[in-house]
């Protein structure tokens, strides 16, 4: 995410996103898709977030497995379906495969967020 949606003010170095930024978060995804789309270059699927514990020196954000989840459930996937976008297929996780039973636990047991998830990525 951008710097003023994160709570280290910085693109870089992990940090999370803040909770009142979630709404504006799912919508830049939205744009995104739609201007790549725009532009003829098919948007098949996407992830939250590439390696979502991992703090990083490059771009990189922090989501534990319930902010995550809460932000498929609560913003990205609702937003993705209002804008007509839902055939989208939304990959959770996206890191590696060690903590893969917890995190995917968390997203899965809960109807509300699952409905909206396609898979989970690991490498």
């Amino acid at each position: 995410p951008p710097a003023w949606m994160k709570d280290n003010n910085n693109m870089l170095q992990g940090g999370k996103l803040k909770p009142d930024a979630y709404a504006s978060w799912a919508n830049y995804y939205v744009k995104f898709i739609q201007a790549y789309e725009k532009a003829g270059i098919p948007v098949w699927g996407l992830s939250v977030q590439n390696e979502p514990m991992a703090r990083q020196t490059w771009e990189s954000c922090i989501y534990t497995a319930e902010e995550e989840r809460d932000f498929i459930k609560n913003h990205l996937g609702p937003t993705l379906k209002k804008e007509g976008l839902a055939q989208k297929k939304l990959i959770a996780w996206d890191h590696n495969r060690d903590l893969i039973y917890q995190r995917v636990s968390t997203y899965l047991n809960d109807p509300e967020a699952a409905k909206y998830i396609w898979g989970i990525g690991f490498h």
